[in-house]
């Protein structure tokens, strides 16, 4: 004998559209008794369909524009206009056309302010009044063909998107007059088939937003609010894209600050070496080239909200990590790559030719900032990240590191609490302790006491007990602990590239000295190494006042 509340909904009586003195709304009619006539009457109407009653609004609008958009919305028509003839607020609630006298309301002739109040500025609202057709759908890559929408979603006749597509003024079974239920984004996904959403975390996230009141999320989990998570379809924050906030990190911290998500991000930022968006505004564009000179870092920079992963679990090299699924990137050889393959290609975004500094970085022999050419397989050394390292001597690699690896930028570069270093915390390039964004501490510093912690990295693949007895340089321990030299007075860690000045000669082994520890032979003007074999070479240089003239090792 009861109705549920939904089922009410299904006639406009029961709705906050019957603006009459017995709607069950807060704005309603002083007297008026008929529901339907506030927009639709049989006599002296419009002219329009459906029965018209009201002036359509005559405003100039600001409507949605996005560098992502490929529709062409224009300003308001059809069913749109209509529906702005009260939400844009301009035109009285009780002007109708079939009667000479306004209809007196309550709580004033407009519509209040509220999410209902759109208001002239589109802006921050949905696109509508575009044509939704096969050929935008195929251009977008990611729009469902309209040929397969279902019967819920109607266009315009003449196949245009309006505010009908999603919203039945008669029925407000779904909440909001919505055609379909919003919940777990049912109602978005019928029209966007975002790329790797089946997958996404966003989509499948457990974790509850109860409580946490800023995102004003209609549901209780992660998964239930989905595309809602992120994105408001009318007055949104960040009107591109229609997000929740302005500041796009803030649409991704409202949840990864340890209150929703199990992975506490702003505490990462928060250290004093690390990729913080915070430092940047307004820079970011989605559809900016994969290189650009105008350099920033936003969390869309790296990770693809709609297909990310949660991360997997256990050691083993993995080309490319599950929270970089679907991002863009730069290939080994300075192409742009749309979907990265590898994680370097998506590093290589701006640590490659858009050569971004990096703070207290060592000046080198051969010097440049563009990590892609120190990670090419043409050089005479590099580390294995691009290409495995086809060098047989190295004898100090730990046992769990074979000959033929290869590594990840995230092997050195990562949290200094990240789970990957035997931390509880989040793994990932976001912060650290340590310069440079390193996951473990390394020293640069001239006349360091050699420790396991001063070089903790280094030795995290490089067995210390070997490099202390001398298997692969007979004066290793000489050099970091007697003269307390640190490894990087003569090891660059990337690589050295032949195609960078001062990279030409000898720079086997990844040497490339720290030119301000290391100086040239003051009598030849020599800075100089020179490999002779297996596990030998010999040095011109000066370092620590001691001259090194052809000095050879071992002896």
């Amino acid at each position: 004998m009861f109705l549920s509340t939904a089922a009410a909904q299904l006639h406009v009586s029961d709705t906050v559209h019957n603006l009459s003195a017995g709607g069950p709304g807060q704005v309603r009619a002083q007297t008026e008794r008929q529901v339907c006539i506030f927009c639709h009457a049989p006599h002296n109407t419009s002219g329009l369909r459906p029965l018209w009653n009201r002036d359509v609004p005559s405003a100039n609008y600001r409507i949605y524009r996005s560098s992502t958009l490929d529709a062409r919305p224009g300003q308001p028509t059809g069913a749109s206009k209509l529906c702005l003839s009260c939400h844009d607020g301009t035109i009285a609630l009780g002007s109708v056309l079939s009667r000479a006298e306004r209809i007196q309301m309550r709580t004033g002739d407009y519509l209040p302010s509220g999410p209902a109040h759109l208001g002239t500025d589109l802006s921050d609202d949905h696109p509508v009044s575009f044509f939704y057709t096969s050929g935008l759908a195929l251009a977008d890559g990611q729009l469902a063909d309209p040929h397969s929408l279902p019967l819920e979603i109607r266009l315009g006749t003449d196949g245009e998107l309006q505010c009908t597509a999603c919203h039945d003024a008669h029925n407000d079974q779904y909440g909001d007059f919505l055609v379909l239920p919003n919940e777990f984004g049912e109602l978005c996904t019928t029209c966007h088939q975002m790329s790797g959403w089946a997958g996404a975390s966003h989509r499948l996230s457990q974790a509850r937003v109860g409580g946490h009141s800023e995102g004003g999320w209609p549901y209780d989990t992660v998964a239930q609010n989905a595309c809602r998570s992120c994105h408001r379809p009318h007055t949104a924050g960040g009107p591109d894209r229609l997000l929740l906030f302005g500041d796009e990190e803030r649409n991704c911290l409202i949840c990864h600050d340890g209150r929703v998500a199990k992975t506490d991000i702003q505490t990462e930022l928060d250290k004093i070496s690390g990729h913080d968006p915070r430092r940047y505004s307004a820079r970011h564009d989605p559809a900016e080239p994969a290189l650009v000179d105008n350099t920033h870092v936003e969390c869309a920079d790296c990770h693809n909200g709609h297909a990310a992963m949660a991360p997997e679990r256990g050691g083993g090299y993995r080309r490319i990590g599950q929270t970089l699924l679907k991002t863009r990137g730069v290939s080994s050889g300075g192409a742009e790559v749309e979907e990265a393959q590898f994680e370097y290609e998506v590093c290589y975004r701006c640590h490659a030719d858009t050569a971004v500094s990096v703070p207290g970085a060592v000046p080198r022999q051969s010097q440049t900032s563009n990590v892609r050419l120190l990670f090419q397989p043409t050089n005479e050394s590099f580390h294995p990240v691009a290409a495995a390292s086809v060098s047989s001597e190295s004898p100090s690699l730990v046992p769990n590191v074979p000959r033929g690896s290869l590594l990840r930028c995230t092997d050195c570069h990562n949290s200094d609490s990240g789970q990957r270093g035997g931390g509880a915390g989040p793994d990932g390039p976001h912060g650290s302790i340590y310069d440079f964004l390193l996951e473990r501490e390394y020293v640069t510093d001239d006349d360091t006491p050699e420790s396991a912690s001063a070089y903790a990295l280094c030795y995290k693949c490089h067995e210390r007990t070997s490099i202390l007895s001398d298997e692969s340089f007979s004066e290793h321990r000489m050099h970091i602990v007697e003269e307390r030299t640190p490894c990087s007075a003569c090891h660059a860690p990337h690589g050295v590239s032949n195609l960078v000045p001062g990279g030409s000669g000898d720079h086997t082994r990844l040497i490339n000295f720290d030119t301000t520890i290391v100086r040239p032979d003051p009598q030849s003007g020599r800075l100089e190494f020179r490999d002779t074999g297996r596990l030998s070479g010999s040095c011109t240089l000066l370092c620590h006042g001691e001259n090194h003239r052809d000095e050879r090792y071992p002896e």
